[in-house]
């Protein structure tokens, strides 16, 4: 990101009015690759379509449009800003796009000067910069590829599944035309017009170079020695693409190839045409791709990104296309219920967005801090039955209770997810009181943030964007409210300080004859856990591992009807019947 080769590269992009984002949502590019996860209907395609609108020559018009049946109604107030950096003034500055309804161009987006209301700077009085134009910033120029993959379809796919062809079977004009296809193939056309008069029907038709033929094989994990690339019109009259792959004991056509092989060559020749530091958009890229594919994918885009300075932005609902992207190169698009209009929460781990989308949500899920909490919580529920255990998955997400806090479990609030709860450890309670938004008057908005301080000891941040000071804090006291809701609903203790605490109060046996062998000036339950396993195992070093099964094999000796065990399971036993672990009082 530091290498200037990168430049012109969108540093963010914000929409005061866009599609059904919240308003004044914002995105920051801090990384080569940036993946938009979140579920259907959130309008992560749309902000790729914003994107490809972003530079010069390219309008999100030709993408997003008014119809008869699909009227886009805005009062022409749809708009987004995106920020690059100016070397000239060595700052972030910003171009605005806003959707202008010309009575010859309805889906017009016009550059305009920088809007005060949108808290957009004003433009330098003076002349400092090429980028700069009497009234607004220049618009980038970059080279845009954007890919569909839902619609990537091959010139097969398009007749066959995709015309409204009914003179005679669609299987025998495709051997007609197929034989067409044969003759430019052996022949090595670069013309073809099969009616004299007519119009040119062939319009590319290249082997793909050797570099581009292993890239496609390493991405889908078989040898090709060699692809062809036909663009035609043979099948319908609009130009599609015709794969032809051969591998050493078989040639075929995307007819007969997987739908992913189709699209997997047309990207890896697009990018490896595509000039340097181009903008990529690839929306849903996983179709048709088993995961191994889709490392192998990310795997090429990672590559393609350093060597020849793209930005590359993803939309996906794929864990293994963003599993080793770093926090910070993931945005998780969440529907917000309470306002009706979807959040867009950054810095947000491969692991905590896929867990806030559900994909693993389809049990009553229970949160903890580590591993013990993991098995006594499940040593709890064990001895209420059967039926009970398998009504819950317990979850242990390292990083502490503030890490797990700001990073789950306001993202779960936000997303709205109802079967979740968390029982952080015992040592993090500070009060009794959970109060509900509805006891709190609006006169104490201003202390909405000290009153969740108070009751989880985190300075938990809320991210707003609004365009303005009032709406960003409306907005920033809906969410607040909507978090002490949460926290009354869904976020409890453990009845022990600490699970490796209560394991050693609570030594039964030759545990307790190793405990009474422990110095007495050893009074960190660390260090003390750590002393038992020594002498449980006879190691002098011993591994986390070594002292997670001794604590296991305390916990198992310690009776399930413990007063402990006992509040745990009625505490889950209540969320299980009630969806809360405060039912309110009617």
């Amino acid at each position: 990101m530091a290498s200037s080769k990168i430049e012109p590269f969108i540093r963010h992009i914000r929409f005061p009015f866009f599609k059904n984002l919240a308003e004044g949502s914002k995105i920051d590019f801090e990384y080569p690759i940036t993946a938009l996860v979140g579920q259907n209907g959130t309008n992560k395609s749309s902000v790729l379509r914003a994107l490809f609108g972003s530079p010069n020559n390219y309008s999100l018009g030709s993408l997003w449009f008014s119809t008869d049946v699909d009227e886009i109604k805005d009062g022409g107030r749809s708009r987004f800003i995106y920020g690059y950096y100016d070397k000239a003034t060595d700052s972030i500055v910003e171009v605005i796009k806003t959707r202008i309804s010309k009575e010859n161009d309805p889906d017009y987006w016009e550059p305009s000067r920088p809007l005060k209301s949108d808290n957009m700077a004003p433009m330098p009085s003076t002349k400092i910069s090429t980028n700069q134009l009497r009234t607004r910033w220049k618009a980038i120029d970059k080279n845009v590829i954007y890919l569909d993959f839902r619609a990537t379809i091959s010139a097969f796919d398009k007749f066959f599944y995709h015309s409204d062809f009914h003179t005679y079977p669609k299987k025998d004009y495709l051997r007609k035309r197929s034989q067409m296809l044969k003759d430019i193939i052996d022949n090595d056309l670069k013309k073809y017009q099969p009616h004299k008069g007519k119009k040119d029907k062939l319009f590319v038709n290249t082997l793909l170079e050797k570099s581009k033929v292993e890239a496609i094989s390493k991405i889908l994990g078989r040898k090709y020695t060699s692809i062809r690339l036909i663009e035609h019109s043979l099948f319908t009259n609009d130009k599609a693409p015709t794969i032809i792959l051969q591998s050493e004991n078989l040639k075929y056509s995307e007819a007969f190839a997987g739908s992913g092989e189709f699209a997997v060559s047309i990207l890896v020749h697009k990018l490896m045409d595509s000039p340097d530091a181009s903008l990529i958009l690839l929306d849903e890229p996983e179709v048709s791709l088993h995961p191994s594919a889709q490392c192998q994918l990310m795997e090429f885009l990672s590559e393609q990104a350093l060597k020849k300075k793209h930005q590359i932005v993803i939309s996906t609902h794929s864990s293994t296309i963003v599993k080793d992207l770093p926090k910070n190169a993931i945005k998780l698009f969440c529907l917000n219920d309470k306002i009706g209009k979807v959040d867009v929460l950054q810095n947000v781990s491969p692991e905590e967005s896929f867990f806030i989308l559900g994909e693993r949500i389809d049990k009553r899920t229970v949160i903890v801090e580590d591993r013990l909490a993991k098995r006594f919580v499940e040593k709890a529920l064990k001895a209420g039955g059967e039926a009970l255990l398998n009504s819950f998955e317990v979850k242990h997400v390292p990083g502490g209770a503030g890490s797990i806090l700001q990073t789950l479990a306001v993202p779960l609030c936000v997303a709205n997810v109802k079967n979740v709860i968390f029982l952080l450890d015992g040592d993090q309670s500070r009060t009794d009181d959970y109060p509900t938004s509805d006891s709190i008057p609006e006169n104490q908005n201003t202390n909405l943030q000290n009153i969740i301080k108070e009751i989880t000891n985190q300075d938990i941040k809320f991210s707003c964007d609004g365009s303005n000071g009032s709406s960003n804090n409306n907005q920033k006291y809906k969410m607040q409210r909507n978090f002490i809701d949460f926290i009354h609903d869904k976020i409890a203790f453990l009845p022990v300080y600490t699970p490796e605490a209560f394991l050693i109060e609570n030594v039964h046996g030759d545990y307790k004859e190793y405990k009474d062998q422990i110095p007495k000036n050893i009074q960190d339950a660390k260090e003390i856990t750590k002393e038992l396993c020594k002498l449980d195992t006879g190691l002098e070093n011993v591994t986390s591992d070594d002292i997670f099964e001794t604590q296991i094999r305390i916990l198992n000796k310690i009776p399930n009807n413990h007063e402990v065990l006992t509040k745990t399971r009625e505490l889950l036993q209540i969320f299980l019947d009630n969806d809360t672990i405060r039912p309110r009082v009617r």
